[in-house]
């Protein structure tokens, strides 16, 4: 056996001498502390925690009338901000404003023993626990449902606490998902009745030319520039709607504002060169022998015949957007989905009474060790008056003022 295995096997045996000499010592300390430990755990007062499952509202991705229309073109749609994003469920449920309500609704300044707001909001939020659940994978992914929990001395009162909690915020859920589906049904009703209006007038001017003039046949390639510029001037109206939507909640270097403003220029501008082109074709058709002689009268009438094809087109597709908002407007569910409601707890959330007693004992068995070798030091170096002892000597004076005070008083 090598000398250093030697050392430390020495060492090893006068430890547990150690031990053995002072093994009464340690006993006192592990079973008193442990006593302490389970006389804590059996007073400490018992909390109880109520817990509720719910789904954030659903996103409306597309607008199948508006999609259809567009081809594609543009890269978000009216009914994509229906739904207030499941992000702002967490802002909500960590707001002061809701907080305080609670509060005062279950009078937590009896319950926690404070007067001072701010005091009852620490106490209140450690007691809150707010679990996000998100979808599998990689990077951000969207919240799937929310765990609210809320824990309380009193089940019952956890159990009302987590329901208001829940109840509060499916209300104001649904408040600012109507307030949003207000704003854009405003935009769009106020565009579909200017629509009307402008159609039942641009009718009426077509019918009263056609009273004085009789009906005239279009060419097929007129009517084609005609629809063709009915469709974009459908798309602009589109465009247009979107932009004061967005301009609602949106800063205005948006890149989505951005890109739908490019939009709405490239539209206005292949809008005025069919109009070149249809003022063009109506210059240039053969009509009815009548205005072969009056070519102001053809210009004229192309022009009322493309007024009313255009706003015919608009109508056409600001109608599904109009009723699909008032469909919105009028539902009555906007908010969450409740999965699983606020449960009354029927086993105590804590103390944990075995890891109590566990921590307490571990901890005694560590402090007994550290009392038993810290004295055995000090017999010994007070038998051999060593320079540790001394050290351990001018620690204790410096530790205790009155020992020192005592010592410089004896010198």
């Amino acid at each position: 056996m090598s000398r250093e295995a030697n050392k430390n096997e020495i060492q090893l045996l006068d430890a547990l001498v150690v031990l053995a000499k002072h093994k009464m010592l340690v006993i006192k300390i592990v079973v008193s502390i442990t006593l302490i430990a389970l006389v804590v755990s059996l007073i400490w007062p018992k909390t109880y925690k109520s817990t509720a499952t719910v789904l954030p509202p659903a996103q409306q991705r597309s607008m199948p009338g508006i999609a259809g229309a567009l081809g594609g073109l543009l890269p978000i749609s009216l009914g994509s901000d229906q739904q207030i994003n499941p992000e702002v469920i967490l802002t909500i449920l960590n707001s002061r404003t809701l907080r305080v309500e609670m509060i005062e609704a279950f009078d937590l300044y009896e319950v926690y023993g404070s007067s001072i707001t701010e005091e009852l909001l620490i106490s209140l939020q450690e007691n809150i626990r707010i679990e996000e659940r998100r979808e599998g994978g990689f990077g951000f992914n969207p919240i799937t449902s929310l765990a609210i929990s809320v824990t309380d001395r009193e089940p019952e009162r956890a159990q009302q606490m987590a329901a208001f909690l829940v109840s509060r915020l499916d209300e104001t859920v649904n408040e600012i998902n109507r307030k949003n589906a207000l704003e854009q049904f405003g935009v769009v009703r106020d565009r579909y009745q200017r629509n009307v209006e402008e159609m039942e007038v641009a009718e009426n001017a077509l019918k009263e030319f056609q009273e004085t003039y009789g009906i005239i046949e279009v060419e097929e390639q007129a009517r084609a520039v005609i629809e063709t510029l009915a469709e974009i001037k459908a798309r602009r109206i589109e465009t247009e709607m979107m932009i004061n939507v967005m301009r609602q909640s949106v800063s205005e270097d948006n890149a989505d504002l951005r890109r739908l403003r490019r939009t709405l220029a490239e539209l206005d501008r292949q809008y005025d060169e069919y109009v070149r082109k249809s003022d063009q074709e109506a210059r240039a058709a053969r009509v009815l022998p009548p205005l072969l002689d009056v070519p102001d009268l053809a210009l004229h009438y192309y022009r009322l015949l493309r007024d009313v094809t255009v706003q015919n087109k608009i109508y056409e597709t600001l109608y599904p957007q109009y009723d699909f908002q008032q469909v919105m407007l009028e539902a009555e569910k906007r908010g969450i989905q409740i999965v699983d409601e606020a449960h009354l707890p029927t086993y105590k959330e804590s103390p944990k009474r075995a890891f109590i007693v566990l921590g307490g004992m571990v901890f005694s068995i560590f402090l007994s060790l550290l009392v038993v070798f810290y004295r055995h030091t000090v017999e010994t170096g007070r038998q051999a008056n060593s320079d540790q002892y001394r050290k351990i000597v001018e620690l204790q004076q410096n530790l205790f003022f009155r020992r020192k005070k005592k010592a410089d008083n004896e010198e």
